[in-house]
């Protein structure tokens, strides 16, 4: 049986627990840029602002990597001493950072203007964007594991798409490098959704889909050559079709790979039946579901305690008409 996904715009819900390893820290930063109105949109500002905020809140709290020959190191931003590493790093824009952003807790933006002096001319207003962020953020210990994964909407053509239409099938591709174990979310502003593991999967598999190293994964199709149980067919009731409530849709997939099983939060059966009968779906069925706030909370939780995660978050968006 069919079932039908419905998106909403998704909002971030925050939640505070404590870590058991490689604790989560919350750390401050901030930035000034400015901006080029001619050149450069006020969001764009903006969101250069936000990437150097956020370096700065890493390297406040693990120091600053300095690269000089072959050899890394940490510089302490206070005292200015330089320690030798051989732990990985990881990119924000061009600037490598030793550290992880778990959630984005507060963001503030404030436009500064200031009067300068600019070449050969009298003096003019510049205008400043001062970014000030709010971050639970973890170290970086061990090499982040590199996924490959995306949204499909056919199972013809392997490519990348991010933009549906109601109606449209969701498909999702998925490879790892290591052996490991898969969940799939869609979170809402009511519910967040379990798209996988399917309702019906062999004993022992409940709680995530299992993963071979290197073998090409797509999930969400009824088709024979996408069953990846020897046994029995536990792909046919999990196909998922979209469907947008307004003119357009903005939603997130969470793409949740782990080398260990997750302990997964407590789902319960959608009755929310009436959109089905709204729509003329009545053999559709509809994902288990856990409450919004609840799943945001296990989320941040289970980046705490673990480091063998990868979470990709997935923005799509479902247009109403093609």
């Amino acid at each position: 049986m069919k079932q039908l996904a419905i998106f909403i715009l998704l909002f971030f819900v925050y939640s505070s627990a404590i870590a058991q390893e490689n604790k989560v820290i919350k750390t401050k930063g901030k930035s000034l840029v400015q901006w080029y109105p001619d050149v450069e949109s006020l969001n764009d500002t903006k969101e250069r602002a936000l990437k150097l905020a956020k370096i700065n809140a890493l390297e406040n709290v693990y120091g600053v990597l300095v690269i000089q020959g072959n050899t890394v190191y940490v510089e302490n931003k206070k005292t200015g001493e330089k320690v030798e590493t051989n732990t990985t790093f990881k990119m924000i824009g061009s600037t490598a950072v030793k550290g992880e952003i778990i959630q984005v807790i507060k963001t503030n933006y404030k436009e500064i203007k200031k009067k300068e002096k600019t070449a050969g001319l009298k003096k003019k207003t510049i205008t400043y964007i001062e970014c000030k962020v709010e971050l639970h953020t973890k170290e970086l210990k061990d090499t982040k594991i590199e996924v490959e994964t995306f949204p499909l909407n056919t199972t013809k053509i392997i490519k990348p798409i991010t933009d549906f239409y109601e109606g449209d099938d969701l498909f999702l591709y998925f490879r790892s490098p290591v052996n490991g174990f898969l969940t799939v979310y869609l979170d809402d502003n009511d519910n967040a959704q379990c798209l996988l593991p399917y309702n019906k999967m062999p004993k022992g598999f409940e709680e995530a889909m299992p993963i071979i190293a290197d073998k090409e994964y797509l999930f969400f199709s009824d088709k024979p050559e996408f069953n990846y149980f020897e046994e029995d067919d536990f792909f046919a009731e999990d196909t998922y079709e979209l469907y947008s409530s307004t003119e357009k849709e903005i939603n997130r997939l969470y793409v949740i790979f782990s080398k260990k099983p997750l302990n997964k939060p407590i789902l319960k059966s959608d009755n929310n039946t009436e959109v089905l009968l709204e729509l003329d779906k009545e053999n559709y069925t509809l994902p288990r579901v856990i409450k919004s706030q609840t799943f945001q909370e296990w989320l941040l939780k289970i980046q705490q305690i673990r480091d063998d995660l990868v979470i990709k978050n997935i923005i799509i968006s479902i247009d109403k008409e093609k």
